[in-house]
């Protein structure tokens, strides 16, 4: 193993550390709530620092894209930030396609979810405990809280840390020096002083966290009976390391014992509180895209061999699934055939049913099962994606065009919208189309400097539709004052 590499794999634990002293909210005796927290950090500089973040996330591969999993997660959030007090505005949550059972609230409002923290939980309620924990420093403002008095150095390390963390994943020669430049970069940071704050947080985060699971109609038990699995899997596996979810949020039985305390009465009894198919089919595919196909495949079949009376239908869909991974289309349309009765089919199922034709090469039918599930759930974003993909792929842009000029009529929040009608548009002939189109998405990704780019590209194609070319200049103006404004809010802050 080359040198560099292994001073990566050796400071992987340190990074993760790292970042979330700084990312996540930790820190440890409990400031004043008013003034100290709003001076040291304002919402508004919380943003422009979440945004840079968010940037190199979002094109990180652990970046998980994809649209089924991402709603279950997003809906869950927005059911507990419904409850908040005053209700909060919408925060971002994503998921980061990682075994490692983790879960963090960053700076500015987003709460990323890894896939293994999802796949562990036994319950629904185990999951919302964990997310509502998460909402919890970012309604709290742990993060300005525990800045204050060290503004200039903390806003420094927030962005050459989450550079470290997400070089340190990388396996190329480049990512090394990313890394030793970032960690250089963050050298500034007072670990300790951070670290002096965390449990305090931390009980802070459980106490409200689990009011947002009462007032939501969750099982409060659920935040305890999650933490309690994790602290018996940490004392079992203490020469292993423990889980990633206790390295960065300090878990002890005296945290448990408060949260028990403060359960209501009526929550210490029975309380089945029924799971919803939304998380046992997201459940179910992630378990379904981990690891090799084969081995999904037989973990699939192994949980139904033991299922004599009922199949559950989120486990036939994952078997499904599994199948098509594995280049088994044939015997994946079988499997998911009885899935397909409208009685109880989801849209999920006819998702997966339309990729399976595809896999078929049954294009024709693929984009029938598309055009029929659409008029049974025209909301459903992953239909859209995958129907406009397959037109895309089969030569159709032009059609797929006229699709994407209806929608974005109604919906202008959507960046993936905007990368498919680039493509389209792509395939269609007009380059001052896809470079406008891909300047949208990149905006909606926060990332402005990309998108920028892209109009200063489309407004030099002269001899375009004058209205598309005007229309180009005036959103380049636009982009540019916006981007000018991040600019000079990133350098006030010493984080350019």
């Amino acid at each position: 193993m080359p040198e560099t590499a292994r001073r990566i794999v050796k400071l992987r634990p340190l990074f993760a550390s790292l970042l979330a002293t700084s990312l996540i909210a930790s820190a440890q005796t409990l400031p004043d709530l008013g003034d100290a927290s709003s001076n040291a950090l304002s919402e508004s500089q919380e943003k422009t620092i979440g945004n840079r973040v968010m940037r190199e996330i979002r094109v990180d591969p652990m970046y998980l894209d994809d649209w089924e999993i991402t709603a279950y997660v997003r809906s869950l959030g927005e059911r507990l930030l419904a409850v908040t007090d005053p209700p909060r505005r919408e925060l971002e949550f994503f998921v980061v396609n990682d075994e490692q059972v983790n879960a963090f609230a960053l700076v500015g409002g987003h709460i990323g979810v890894n896939t293994g923290l999802i796949v562990l939980t036994q319950n629904e309620s185990e999951l919302a405990g964990v997310i509502a924990h998460e909402i919890s420093h970012i309604t709290q403002r742990h993060q300005a809280r525990a800045m204050h008095g060290q503004r200039g150095a903390q806003m420094a390390s927030l962005a050459a840390l989450a550079l470290a963390i997400l070089a340190s994943r990388g396996n190329s020669g480049q990512s090394g020096q990313v890394t030793e430049a970032a960690i250089m970069g963050a050298s500034a940071l007072s670990i300790q002083s951070q670290l002096d704050y965390t449990r305090e947080h931390e009980r802070e985060a459980d106490r409200v966290g689990l009011a947002l699971l009462e007032r939501a109609g969750l099982d409060t038990r659920g935040m305890v009976t999650f933490f309690e699995r994790l602290l018996r899997a940490n004392r079992l596996n203490e020469f292993k390391g423990a889980p990633s979810y206790l390295r960065t949020h300090p878990l002890t039985t005296e945290r448990i014992a408060d949260m028990q305390d403060r359960l209501q009465p009526q929550s210490t009894a029975l309380r089945m509180v029924p799971d919803s198919i939304e998380y046992r089919i997201a459940r179910a595919k992630i378990r379904a895209m981990m690891g090799a196909p084969n081995e999904a495949v037989a973990y699939f079949r192994n949980q139904l061999s033991e299922r004599t009376v009922v199949r559950p239908r989120e486990e036939v869909y994952g078997l499904a699934f599994a199948l098509c991974r594995a280049r088994e289309p044939d015997e994946a349309w079988k499997t998911l055939a009885p899935l397909l009765n409208p009685e109880f089919t989801h849209p999920a199922f006819e998702l997966l049913a339309a990729r399976i034709r595809a896999e078929q090469a049954r294009f024709d039918d693929a984009l029938a099962i598309y055009r029929a599930a659409l008029k049974a759930y025209p909301a459903r974003r992953a239909l859209v994606y995958g129907y406009l993909d397959l037109l895309l792929q089969r030569g159709r842009g032009k059609e797929a065009l006229a699709d994407l000029d209806e929608r974005l009529r109604t919906v202008q929040d959507d960046a993936k919208l905007y990368e498919l009608q680039a493509r389209a548009y792509e395939s269609s002939g007009q380059p001052l189309g896809r470079h406008r189109a891909q300047a949208e998405a990149y905006y909606r990704r926060g990332n402005l400097a990309a998108a920028v780019d892209q109009l200063e590209l489309a407004v030099k194609y002269r001899n375009a539709n004058f209205y598309e070319l005007s229309s180009a200049e005036s959103r380049l103006r636009e982009m540019r004052v916006l981007l000018e404004n991040e600019r000079s809010a990133e350098k006030a802050m010493k984080i350019s």
